[in-house]
């Protein structure tokens, strides 16, 4: 063999040729794939430019998916996090449709958690006014049974009652 003889130009020359070969009869290798895999059953074969848009659409999804969860992790509160990180686990989010979904379930679930919250510091807060007979902040404390019926006499001009009620129950007689 010859100096000049270099086996990579001569693989690089029949790819070359290969590729020739296939571009000059693409339609009837298509036309020859789609024949074989309809027979076989199998889905035909997608070409080359839908395989590129196929994988672009992907990946346009994917920008998107990670754009929708990245403003809803800057607007979300730590409990609508908390909820949407663990439906997360759960299963993972493949596209748009399941990310609207679950944020949804987690607005939804943060809300009913707050109105029960609410819910629950006004039953304790009302429960505490009953035992301690303090009110809520900025509310007036309820007076007692014996302080309502003074202020009745005295509404009603019982002097005494009066008297009783400014200095209480210190009187010596």
């Amino acid at each position: 063999m010859s100096e000049d003889f270099d086996i990579d130009d001569a693989i690089a020359a029949l790819d070359r040729e290969d590729e020739e070969v296939e571009d000059e009869h693409a339609e009837v290798i298509e036309e020859a794939e789609k024949k074989a895999d309809k027979e076989e059953g199998r889905p035909p074969k997608k070409s080359r430019v839908e395989e590129r848009v196929d994988a672009l659409e992907r990946k346009y999804e994917q920008d998107a998916l990670k754009s929708a969860i990245s403003r809803f992790k800057d607007q979300a509160d730590a409990v609508e996090l908390e909820i949407f990180d663990a439906a997360r686990k759960d299963e993972p989010l493949k596209n748009l449709s399941d990310f609207e979904a679950a944020a949804e379930i987690a607005r939804r679930r943060a809300a009913s958690l707050r109105e029960t919250e609410e819910k629950m510091a006004k039953e304790a807060e009302e429960r505490v006014a009953k035992a301690w007979g303090v009110g809520p902040v900025g509310r007036p404390q309820a007076p007692a049974d014996h302080d309502k019926e003074l202020m009745e006499r005295i509404g009603k001009g019982d002097t005494r009652a009066l008297v009783e009620s400014i200095i209480g129950d210190d009187l010596p007689f």
